[in-house]
């Protein structure tokens, strides 16, 4: 489920940087003319955008999960989930094998590692007194 959050986030935050940036392109230019206020809404608009991004991108799953909660509450969430399909198409085949369990071990098994993992029991390590 984190990989589908990971590619929301950065395709809102692609559409969002794009439109705030275009936006910012088209005044500097001439051809847009938008009032100072307009100028703010669009960089923070951008502002915004590039951070989604950036989450999506590199930020730890919590903090995906926690950002995509709170920019999904909206009607207007499906439609970028809609769109955001193709690129968790895309991430789930790039995704690194070694983070999956392999397809020999039983669940039992695995989940027996992670718990002496998170003990501090892996490789011969002693219990910590």
């Amino acid at each position: 489920m984190s990989l589908f959050l990971r590619s929301d986030l950065i395709t809102l935050g692609a559409f969002l940087a794009a439109g705030g940036l275009a936006l910012l392109f088209l005044d500097s230019r001439g051809t847009l003319s938008i009032v100072f206020t307009g100028g703010i809404v669009a960089g923070a608009t951008a502002a915004l955008g590039l951070a989604l991004l950036l989450v999506g991108l590199i930020g730890n799953p919590a903090t995906v999960e926690r950002w995509a909660d709170r920019v999904s509450v909206h009607e207007g969430s499906l439609f970028v989930a809609i769109v955001a399909l193709p690129l968790f198409l895309l991430l789930r085949l790039f995704m690194r094998a070694d983070r999956r369990p392999p397809a020999t071990l039983p669940v039992a098994e695995f989940r027996g590692r992670q718990a002496k993992r998170r003990q501090g029991l892996v490789r011969g390590q002693k219990r910590r007194q």
